[in-house]
């Protein structure tokens, strides 16, 4: 089983590449996994917001996690988010992503109805009642419109099989109080703007969407926090937001998707509804790989 000390590591919300008719391609998944785990990358987490996994049905969501699971070689832990609309695909996808080799599932709360709290509990308990391995609570309430706090996800946190929390929030004294009440779980941040600020905080790992691209600018951040380099963490930090910034202002999860394919060859667009790139964006995107590029060597001399 999995600790929370295995999951407080830089982990990749891999993109989902898909081929020319629009199927998930595992041939080019398999080679970015690699490329990733190669690089430094310390753990893959599938089918989140980067992975467009809400627009993919159960079978492709599988596909990736039994893809990813065997291209990591078990040499850095894979998560699989298994959140949907109702508890009963909850619960599918997740012995799906068990079965698959995963060794930790992630969960938004239910979304669209308005749901009373014990009912968003209630859901979380019948998908873990459902599987052995540990929950990563998946706090992102500007999505999901439902916000965790040390309170409202005080029973859950009090469960051993609530191994953790993705905070992608800005709310860092949230994630400070949560870690106060709850010091045993994993604290995971989950925007990369603020990797940071969510390491004083308390959080120690990272799942993001740029994580893969750029794993050395939050390897710098963290080697530099822990030698006491604040003001040199705040310059890397600075030049992660740099590029983040550019990715929001084209379009954040179409514009990391190309930019990510820059190591493996083309990932498809995403899926619609999301739009298709046009010729401006990418040429801003191909400049903004070079940056990237600039920015690390820039970051391995601090």
């Amino acid at each position: 089983m999995v600790t929370a000390a295995e999951l407080e590591v830089l982990t990749a919300a891999i993109a989902t590449p898909y081929d020319a008719s629009g199927a998930v391609d595992a041939g080019k998944l398999d080679a970015l996994v690699q490329h990733y785990r190669d690089r430094g990358v310390e753990g893959i987490y599938c089918c989140g917001s980067s992975g467009e996994g809400l627009l993919l049905d159960a079978d492709e969501r599988t596909l990736v996690v039994e893809t990813a699971v065997k291209a990591s070689e078990g040499r850095i832990p894979v998560v699989a988010h298994v959140g949907a609309i109702g508890t009963r695909e909850s619960i599918a996808l997740a012995k799906r992503a068990q079965d698959a080799g995963a060794v930790a599932v992630s969960m938004i709360p239910p979304i669209y109805y308005h749901y009373p709290r014990e009912a968003v509990i209630a859901h979380y308990r019948a998908v873990m009642d459902a599987i052995d391995i540990p929950m990563i609570v998946y706090n992102i309430p500007q999505f999901t419109g439902t916000e965790f706090t040390a309170d409202s996800a005080a029973e859950l946190l009090s469960d051993d099989r609530v191994i953790g929390v993705k905070q992608t929030a800005h709310n860092m004294f949230t994630l400070a109080q949560m870690r106060n009440r709850f010091p045993d779980k994993a604290y995971i941040n989950g925007f990369d703007e603020v990797f940071l600020a969510a390491l004083a905080a308390g959080a120690r790992g990272t799942i993001g969407t740029t994580v893969g691209m750029q794993v050395e600018l939050f390897i710098a951040i963290r080697r530099l926090l822990d030698a006491g380099d604040l003001a040199g963490a705040q310059r890397v930090q600075a030049m992660v937001n740099e590029i983040i910034a550019e990715l929001v202002a084209i379009d954040v999860f179409p514009a990391a998707k190309y930019v990510s394919g820059r190591v493996v060859g083309d990932l498809g667009p995403a899926r619609a509804p999301f739009a298709v790139l046009d010729a401006d964006a990418r040429r801003r995107l191909d400049a903004l790989g070079e940056r990237m590029d600039d920015c690390i060597a820039e970051a391995s001399r601090i």
